[in-house]
């Protein structure tokens, strides 16, 4: 079996890091680390048992030391900030998409994709 390369998904258990597992599972083609607060969670374990090639992996993405190990040897990055940590902070975002850039770019991963957006509920009135 040839080489499967490594993409990182920061935030496998969400909406959005979800959907980006699910999609490279279908493929087939890669090996997958999924990054989450905690990999001995419910939903962590749900999503191992997706596919013999996904690890979880535990990681504080508002630590410098613990982005640099997670996307460790990773081909692609896939990376969003955690927008629902309590009590909602724009500068924690900040602070969370800088150590994983700088993560990215110290680490040379090729391919560093980093999802964000407006916040949506104000952008359309709630709904």
């Amino acid at each position: 079996m040839a080489h499967k390369r490594l993409v990182t998904i920061v935030g496998a258990t969400g909406a959005q890091g979800g959907a980006v597992v699910r999609s490279l599972i279908a493929t087939g083609k890669y090996k997958i680390r999924g990054l989450t607060r905690d990999a001995t969670s419910e939903k962590a374990q749900a999503v191992k048992q997706l596919s013999d090639n996904i690890e979880m992996v535990s990681c504080d993405i508002g630590k410098p030391e613990d982005v640099q190990r997670a996307f460790k040897d990773s081909w692609t990055v896939f990376a969003v900030t955690d927008f629902w940590a309590q009590p909602h902070q724009p500068e924690v975002e900040i602070q969370q998409g800088q150590a994983m850039s700088d993560a990215a770019a110290t680490l040379q991963i090729p391919y560093f994709i980093f999802s964000t957006l407006e916040d949506t509920m104000k952008l359309s009135g709630g709904k």
